[in-house]
């Protein structure tokens, strides 16, 4: 009987043993549950945050406007209503954007600079970044190539910038210390010859154009530019007066 009686005690605390370990792993694993939860809410959250980007807009140097995921100048302004989500590892991707034409992407460009900013983001999701780098190596290729207005295109669009100058007057058939030829032309024998004239000053960021015309017969006013009513003998004179002045024709770029 004494046996038995020990042999129910041992079992019995043998079995309050195994509950108290199945409460105790019980516990544990709620805990786990518990810490599992917190941090997904918080993974998710920093997800929340970093999904979202703003986009700034600001002014170029030639006056239209540009748009960028980053801060583009000192007069950089939040775009109001638009920003850019970074899609969540769980998302679906989105439909790719069809592809524009060249024309299309010009047009979308030009509505953009008049502060269109559906156009802009039409523009950039439409291929027209890869469509501006292609060109702008086109540009640099023609450039090389001995192309004035290639060169113009590509390195003056910001203004008479450093690089615009050398690439430039580097490539001008006449030039002068702040000026150089762009083109000329001669209707006949007997017309005065019109001469195209863009001044490019060193420290002047404006390039600003003048047309200049040479009588056929030689003489001490033969030359006259369209600003100012001086007139001289040769093209240089007419075109280093021209460029002195202040506030002739802005450049179209």
């Amino acid at each position: 009987m004494l046996h038995r009686l020990e042999g129910f005690q041992v079992a019995a605390a043998q079995g309050w043993g195994y509950h108290r370990n199945a409460l105790n792993l019980r516990e544990v694993r709620r805990w786990m549950r518990l810490g599992i939860g917190c941090l997904l809410l918080v993974g998710l959250g920093l997800l929340c945050v970093q999904a979202q980007a703003q986009i700034y807009t600001c002014t170029a140097p030639d006056g239209s406007r540009v748009f960028s995921d980053e801060k583009c100048g000192p007069d950089a302004k939040v775009v109001r209503g638009i920003e850019t989500r970074k899609p969540a590892a769980t998302r679906a991707k989105s439909a790719p954007v069809p592809r524009k034409s060249p024309a299309e992407l010009e047009q979308l460009l030009a509505d953009c600079n008049s502060g269109n900013e559906s156009a802009c983001m039409t523009w950039t999701k439409g291929g027209g970044p890869n469509q501006l780098r292609a060109k702008e190596k086109e540009l640099e290729a023609s450039c090389e190539g001995g192309s004035l207005p290639a060169c113009e295109e590509r390195y003056c669009r910001d203004g008479a910038t450093e690089q615009c100058r050398t690439r430039v007057m580097s490539l001008a058939s006449v030039a002068g210390e702040s000026w150089y030829l762009r083109f000329q032309r001669k209707p006949d024998a007997a017309s005065p010859t019109t001469y195209a004239v863009r001044c490019i000053r060193e420290g002047e960021r404006l390039l600003r154009d003048v047309t200049i015309a040479c009588a056929a017969a030689a003489g001490p006013e033969r030359c006259r530019s369209s600003v100012g009513n001086e007139a001289f003998p040769r093209l240089d004179a007419a075109a280093s007066s021209a460029c002195s002045v202040k506030g002739v024709e802005v450049a179209s770029r």
